[in-house]
């Protein structure tokens, strides 16, 4: 998680300066952490480390900041053996300090801003989620059940046939494979039962490879096709998209 961090540290500093190189290709602040736990590997470690205090002292910052408890330690002995004008704070610390209290009736309240709801772009529209693994199930569910749709479960292709025929969905998010019948036996399914042939699908499947299947029938072919791993914004548009949608309402 490179991106996360640098999101608060915009909000809580007034100068965030970057060393080189970063994020994936930053070097380890302690040179392996497992090296912090051996006493007798400390002198190869700090003189290792010429290389991360070098590349701190050129950002000429004053604080470094991490939110590692190993690179804390390792951080602060680099910086003490070389000399470095700067101490170590944790991510968490900063957030803490540049919340404001709020005084009231003599007693200081953190002033919490209110929580950004998404907006309910989905509101209305019933939708069925057809996926064998439950952490992408929920993590499909929870992500349209944000944006207001009403989301049906299914956890393999005969459950989502059925439920599909019962409910009467405005669409169906299907997962080629699943227990029972696959998916693509349960796309074909509804596109040949009249009163389902119209219902829009949208395929999500970690098997690019199987695109091929669906599109090679004879059937009208699916809203959208979304590679796995999927991520809420790309689910997002490609399901307003599929029920005509506009973004935000």
């Amino acid at each position: 998680m490179t991106e996360e961090p640098r999101i608060l540290l915009d909000m809580v500093v007034s100068d965030f300066r970057e060393m080189y190189p970063n994020k994936a290709e930053n070097f380890c602040c302690t040179g392996g952490g497992g090296a912090m736990s051996m006493s007798e590997y400390a002198p190869r470690r700090l003189t290792s480390a010429v290389i991360k205090a070098e590349q701190l002292r050129a950002t000429g910052a004053e604080v470094v900041v991490t939110s590692c408890h190993n690179c804390v330690d390792g951080l602060a002995d680099l910086i003490k053996h070389y000399g470095l004008k700067m101490q170590v704070k944790q991510l968490v610390d900063l957030v803490a300090d540049a919340m404001v209290p709020e005084v009231c009736a003599g007693a200081a309240k953190v002033a919490v801003p209110e929580k950004v709801k998404p907006a309910a772009s989905l509101k209305g529209k019933r939708i069925l989620i057809a996926e064998d693994e439950p952490d992408i199930l929920e993590f499909l569910g929870a992500a349209l059940e944000d944006h207001g749709a009403t989301v049906i479960r299914a956890g393999n292709g005969n459950e989502a046939l059925a439920l599909a025929k019962k409910e009467k969905p405005d669409l169906i998010t299907l997962d080629l494979q699943m227990p029972g019948m696959d998916g693509a036996q349960v796309f074909e399914a509804l596109r040949a039962a009249p009163e389902l042939n119209a219902l829009k699908v949208l395929i999500v499947s970690g098997k690019p490879e199987l695109r091929k299947v669906i599109y090679e029938t004879k059937s009208l072919p699916p809203e959208g096709f979304i590679n796995k791993p999927v991520d809420e914004e790309t689910l997002l548009l490609n399901v307003r998209k599929a029920l005509q949608v506009p973004h935000g309402g």
